[in-house]
């Protein structure tokens, strides 16, 4: 992971809200440069120029848009935009849990961003204090190429928590972020008073095969070319793993690849003997440039 490359900052403050993503990828499906003009984008959009670069930031963290090849092109709608709210998509008015575990996964294993990465991109901070995250942060932000204040790690770790935590009895929706849904990250009152936040091992409800399988094939890829087989053990640990981005235990991680065994007809292998427990990925699967397409569409399959 290159730290220098992390982002700390691009949120304006502001989580994703519920209704955004769907308004950028309309906004950029009809008018590419809507977002290179600051004016247009705040009548268009309804919101103010703050909360257009937040849009911007969040659509392309999620893959609901994304900039165009080329200098001075805009954007275009983005893979998991095209997925969720194309012509035939999935789900329109994002209703459904499994598309907020496939933004989630998005984020985790595309946008790299820092809390992001920090959190999600192994299993080491599963419990942890506001500070801890902070502190974690700090870190990671001494090594970036431009010096980032204080203020800015508090504020990330902040919108991080934001996006997982709805917090008590708030009725301000401007808090909240369809990723809360997930429980991913849980907030826990500790004897002493402080706040833990839990992101241990919980109970994936709404966590799909086919978004499971993308997530596994992704961490295949990044693999060197001659490694197609992978323990188990690595699937629940090893960074931008399934098991760390998800929180899956083994016996949950088992039970998913059992799954995309069926889906994939065998071009996923759980190789299960005695003494060792092996996950075998075929070449074919690797080797489709819109692999995403194809894995998360059940039909190929069937």
């Amino acid at each position: 992971m290159e730290f220098t490359a992390e982002r700390f900052s691009g949120h304006e403050s502001f989580v994703c809200r519920y209704g955004w993503l769907r308004k950028v990828f309309d906004a950029v499906q009809a008018s590419p440069e809507i977002l290179r003009n600051d004016s247009e984008a705040t009548e268009r959009l309804g919101i103010g120029r703050n909360m257009v670069r937040s849009l911007q930031f969040w659509g392309e963290a999620t893959g609901i848009i994304q900039v165009a090849p080329g200098e001075g092109k805009g954007h275009v709608t983005g893979p998991t935009g095209q997925l969720l709210f194309g012509a035939g998509g999935w789900d329109p008015f994002l209703e459904k849990t499994e598309s907020l575990w496939l933004l989630h996964w998005w984020i985790c294993a595309h946008a790299n961003i820092a809390a992001w990465n920090a959190v999600f991109g192994d299993v080491s901070m599963a419990r942890f204090e506001k500070s801890d995250l902070v502190a974690r942060l700090t870190k990671r932000g001494a090594v970036n190429t431009r010096t980032l204040a204080q203020s800015t790690i508090e504020q990330h770790t902040s919108i991080f928590l934001q996006t997982y935590v709805r917090t008590g009895d708030s009725v301000d929706d401007s808090l909240w972020c369809p990723l809360q849904d997930l429980k991913l990250v849980r907030a826990v009152p500790s004897r002493a008073g402080s706040i833990i936040y839990d992101c241990s091992v919980a109970s994936p409800i709404g966590l799909s095969v086919r978004i499971f399988t993308a997530a596994l094939v992704h961490l295949f890829r990044a693999q060197p070319a001659n490694r197609r087989s992978l323990p188990l053990h690595e699937l629940s640990q090893a960074a931008l793993s399934p098991g760390a981005i998800f929180r899956l235990d083994e016996s949950q991680l088992y039970d998913f690849l059992q799954q995309s065994e069926n889906l994939t007809v065998g071009l996923i292998r759980l190789i299960d003997t005695a003494d060792t427990q092996t996950v075998v990925c075929d070449e074919q699967l690797l080797s489709s440039a819109d692999y995403i397409f194809s894995l998360l569409d059940v039909q190929a399959y069937v």
